[in-house]
């Protein structure tokens, strides 16, 4: 599945710029924008696999030229849990159908991605910042399964009296150690790994190269304006999971 023709290739190019657009403007949507798209071009595993050696160097790039509003005590209860969580996540890649994960995945992007416009009310953060490891283990799990862990983070991040430079900081954070958890159980997707490494190889720099151009562009675009559309178009593609795939 992986054997794709060269007008395969450039969908998929036009697939991971506009993720790479959406994660440097609002520093997240990456894997939420790729997961909803290189299915259709993939199929679920290899899209899964293939996306996953992308994210984790995509990830580091987004922290490292983010990395002054960093502060670890921001972000050190959401990693624990998110570590947590990805053996769960990776389980499921390997035991469940493409079929039910795509009905999970449709349901998981509905529903985060609706109940933005249903769901105004405020997060505030916990008494006990331990109650972070939950939000982190949710992450976890959605990265492993599927690279797409930013909607309950998103939910949580943005709901604090951050910065963005901070919120998107420690996004970028989290991505990275999901990202690379996430590799350690590649072999259960049962896919040609060379070729998968092959076309990862291929993407990365022009991917990196947008991401680049975006995270400055980001600071000029209030998030609050492209937000909203990231969230309707996660909510419409879960749908058509659900429903039409």
């Amino acid at each position: 599945m992986i054997d794709a023709p060269w007008g395969e290739l450039s969908i998929i190019l036009l697939i991971l710029g506009a993720s790479a657009l959406t994660q440097g403007l609002l520093g997240f949507g990456f894997g939420i924008v790729a997961m909803t798209l290189l299915p259709l071009t993939l199929g679920l595993k290899d899209a899964v696999t293939f996306l996953a050696l992308l994210n984790a160097v995509i990830m580091v790039l987004s922290l490292y030229w983010q990395k002054r509003a960093f502060r670890w005590r921001d972000a050190r209860f959401l990693i624990g849990g998110a570590l947590l969580g990805i053996p769960l996540g990776a389980m499921l890649v390997g035991l469940l159908s493409e079929q039910i994960l795509y009905l999970l995945l449709g349901g998981t992007m509905a529903c985060i991605g609706l109940g933005h416009f249903v769901t105004r009310v405020k997060i505030l953060r916990p008494s006990n910042p331990r109650w972070e490891v939950p939000i982190g283990v949710a992450s976890g799990i959605l990265a492993a399964s599927f690279n797409m862990g930013g909607p309950p983070l998103v939910a949580y991040v943005y709901s604090r009296q951050w910065t963005t430079d901070q919120a998107k900081a420690v996004l970028a954070s989290l991505f990275v150690v999901t990202g690379f958890m996430r590799l350690f159980f590649i072999g259960l997707t049962g896919v040609d790994l060379p070729k998968v490494l092959t076309w990862a190889a291929i993407m990365v720099i022009p991917t990196a190269l947008i991401l680049r151009g975006a995270i400055a562009l980001g600071h000029r675009i209030p998030h609050e304006f492209l937000r909203p559309v990231v969230f309707a178009y996660l909510g419409g593609v879960g749908l058509y999971y659900l429903f039409l795939h």
